[in-house]
């Protein structure tokens, strides 16, 4: 379970904010400690405020990532891609939540997930995606008929799946061997950036997936994942694309899965839906990115899509109804 450290999110997203030439404002989320968004499989967490960055609202400048069969930084070949061409808007849209979404989603929402491998609710048509939390389910049984899986949730995190580059590269192949059997494709590790070091096993998400890859070369990693906490598109298009003042996760040469994000937990309900509607546009036409996730939880009562019912929030009818 997550613990809250605000101090020590904004202390890092101060040293963050010096160091990259963001202000403080816009970073506050991407230094931080606990993943809001990173939550225990089974249950979100009440913890702190989730680091991560994403993406903005201005086009992407590199398109190949999203045709499949791309070799990433790290030497592993992304065997599914997205099929050989720009993902389809209309197809992306999904929710990380406890709660599974009921019938009046299905219209625009095509996945969901938990952080755990097994879902719940009846069946309405919205695909679930399970989650390898950490090593402890890296053999577990998938659900039949799944697609994909997601790996570990933040790993660079004492507080989450808590595994160094080394240790998540050790059990990986298990990971790997368990998804063959089931012939999903594979997401993952979900990176976010994290703080204080102390607590983590790298505060770059962007070094991590480095070392990950470098440590496991044949790894297969189809997609990779990552987490975004903050109401700034321009920072959230520099999170994910490159020649700004981040690295971008482009560089590594895979489609992205923005499996948790909205604003942070100090946001209004208004300033939630403001983000969601400049953001899903963005995330929409950006080939690159090949599903997204908005983070409705506990930790985030503002950001909320779902009721305890299944049924839609206010925020979640917006969800629903954008383009």
């Amino acid at each position: 379970m997550l613990q809250p450290r605000c101090e020590a999110i904004l202390a890092w997203a101060l040293f963050f904010a010096a160091c990259s030439g963001i202000d403080a404002h816009q970073t506050q989320t991407q230094g931080g400690s606990s993943g809001v968004g990173g939550s225990s499989p089974g249950g979100a967490s009440a913890g702190g405020v989730s680091p991560t960055g994403g993406t903005g609202v201005g086009g992407s400048t590199t398109t190949s990532v999203a045709t499949g069969g791309v070799k990433s930084a790290g030497g592993s070949s992304n065997a599914s891609g997205t099929g050989g061409s720009p993902v389809k808007a209309g197809t992306k849209r999904g929710i990380a939540a406890n709660v599974a979404p009921g019938a009046a989603f299905s219209s625009s929402v095509r996945w969901w997930y938990n952080w755990a491998i097994k879902g719940t609710g009846a069946n309405v048509g919205i695909e679930f995606v399970p989650m390898v939390w950490n090593q402890t389910t890296v053999s577990s049984a998938l659900p039949s008929g799944s697609k994909f899986v997601l790996g570990f949730n933040e790993p660079n995190f004492f507080t989450q799946a808590n595994l160094s580059p080394t240790q998540a590269a050790g059990y990986w192949p298990a990971l790997q061997a368990n998804a063959a059997s089931a012939s999903v494709s594979i997401v993952g590790p979900a990176m976010n950036y994290c703080g204080p070091a102390s607590q983590c096993h790298a505060t770059s998400p962007y070094q991590y997936l480095k070392d990950f890859f470098a440590a496991c070369p044949n790894c297969k990693v189809d997609y990779v994942a990552v987490h975004w906490y903050n109401c700034d598109l321009p920072s959230l298009r520099d999170y994910l694309e490159p020649g700004g003042n981040l690295e971008g996760f482009e560089q590594f040469g895979k489609p992205i899965w923005l499996t948790e994000f909205s604003c942070d937990g100090s946001a209004t309900v208004a300033q939630q839906e403001a983000f969601m509607r400049a953001a899903i546009p963005y995330l929409e036409s950006n080939p690159n990115v090949f599903r997204y996730s908005w983070f409705s939880a506990d930790p985030i009562p503002n950001a909320k899509l779902v009721n305890s019912d299944g049924t839609p929030t206010a925020l979640g009818q917006v969800y629903i109804s954008l383009p």
